[in-house]
């Protein structure tokens, strides 16, 4: 469910005219390998029964038996490869992965290794998307309305004695800012820097300003952890 509310998440954006949300609905289509029937469906589901209707049907679940044992490594293996040459293809990963004896002929397919270096981030069309990013100057972001989107992030703050018998604690101030406004709607220090205390600014910012449309953070353990983009879905 997680997955497909990922999926679909891009065309929830307000102010989306047809034609743009029909141009980025084939795009999401084209770049997971999946129907647009299919992103209408999950569409469907999430509008009548919101996160819950995005949970597969009870039935067993299967994995590919074609994966090699050893998919996790050779995928980290393309990984790298793509990193060192963003315009490497997928065949030629595999045809590098196989020269090496890493992988026996025929065993990786190139939809299958492509799907997954997608998800990772590590598409050609996601490195080109970086590249550009990096090779642009720098332009002022802002959304037009409040709580469209918020920003959230962990910072060094002072050393407390508040640990045992004194002992200088290493604290950390975690807060959430509306983009719009640049009001801060949570910012509270923590002797840690955990999952829970992300999961607290969010509950502060949530319980005085209301839900919110779309959060943006970095990769940071405490911010990508399975629970915390769960909860995000849950609240659509």
């Amino acid at each position: 469910a997680l997955h497909r509310f990922q999926l679909i998440s891009p065309l929830l954006q307000t102010g989306l005219d047809d034609a743009k949300r029909l141009q980025l609905r084939r795009t999401i289509a084209d770049e997971n390998h999946i129907s647009v029937r299919t992103l209408y469906r999950y569409e469907k589901a999430f509008a009548e029964k919101q996160f819950s209707g995005l949970k597969p049907a009870d039935r067993e679940k299967h994995r590919s038996q074609n994966l090699p044992k050893n998919f996790a490594f050779l995928l980290e293996q393309a990984i790298q490869l793509r990193k060192e040459v963003p315009e490497r293809s997928v065949a030629k990963i595999i045809y590098i992965l196989e020269a090496e004896g890493l992988v026996a002929p025929g065993i990786l397919k190139r939809s299958t290794l492509e799907r997954h270096i997608y998800r990772a981030g590590y598409g050609q069309k996601q490195m080109q998307m970086y590249k550009e990013a990096r090779n642009s100057s720098s332009k002022r972001f802002c959304k037009p309305h409040r709580m469209m989107l918020i920003q959230g992030d962990i910072k060094y703050g002072p050393k407390l004695p508040i640990g045992k018998h004194g002992a200088k604690v290493q604290t950390y101030l975690s807060s959430a800012i509306d983009d719009h406004s640049r009001y801060l709607l949570s910012s509270r220090f923590y002797d840690n820097q955990e999952e829970s205390i992300i999961e607290d600014t969010f509950h502060q910012a949530i319980s005085r300003y209301g839900a919110f449309d779309a959060c943006y953070f970095d990769n940071g353990s405490q911010y990508i952890a399975k629970q915390i983009r769960f909860s995000l879905a849950r609240l659509g």
